[in-house]
């Protein structure tokens, strides 16, 4: 797997004041002069599934062609603050939308899955629908998908890296054996 982009980072540590340091040591509580703020999460898409030429099945020529999309960008901030259990964050993709001269309509819904992984496992996949419209004698456009918003545990020794949200296109098996074909054909 490759990393695509990782999210921007934007935590600010937060500074408490003399009274609330004196709260903080009635209540108990210790600082951990060792405790940094968590880092954010890696945000990844997968070569094999971030494109997509779709063909109208009479052949593969330009003529013949339907759809190509490309997810160009994964975009977005997180915050996580010293001594807080968790990460927020928030990412949306950007998405490179060719119509070809075998399109029969201006519109088309794109269709994208973002999944959360915890080590190797999914904690939460969930499929997104973009309607897109080409205006006139336009053929390609740009789309920027749903903003998403993303909290992440940070418990002692777990981080933000340890996370991954991968933003991938849906494709049927016969398009992501293609892209898996093309890929290792370079």
């Amino acid at each position: 797997m490759q990393v695509y982009k990782s999210l921007t980072w934007c935590g600010h540590v937060a500074r408490p004041g003399l009274a609330l340091l004196a709260l903080l040591a009635v209540a108990g509580c210790e600082n951990d002069p060792d405790e940094k703020a968590p880092a954010c999460p890696l945000a990844l898409t997968r070569p094999d599934a971030s494109s997509v030429t779709r063909y109208d099945g009479r052949g593969t020529d330009l003529s013949d062609l339907v759809l190509n999309v490309r997810l160009t960008d994964v975009k977005g901030m997180c915050k996580g603050e010293l001594g807080h259990k968790e990460i927020t964050a928030h990412a949306h993709a950007v998405f490179l939308l060719t119509r070809g001269p075998a399109a029969t309509s201006r519109t088309t819904d794109l269709q994208y899955n973002v999944a959360v992984v915890h080590e190797g496992t999914i904690l939460e996949a969930k499929q997104y629908v973009q309607p897109v419209t080409f205006p006139p004698n336009v053929d390609s456009v740009q789309v920027t998908g749903q903003e998403i918003n993303f909290k992440f545990e940070t418990k002692r020794g777990l981080t933000g890296p340890n996370y991954q949200i991968y933003y991938v296109l849906q494709l049927t098996p016969d398009e992501l054996a293609a892209n898996e074909r093309a890929l290792q054909s370079k």
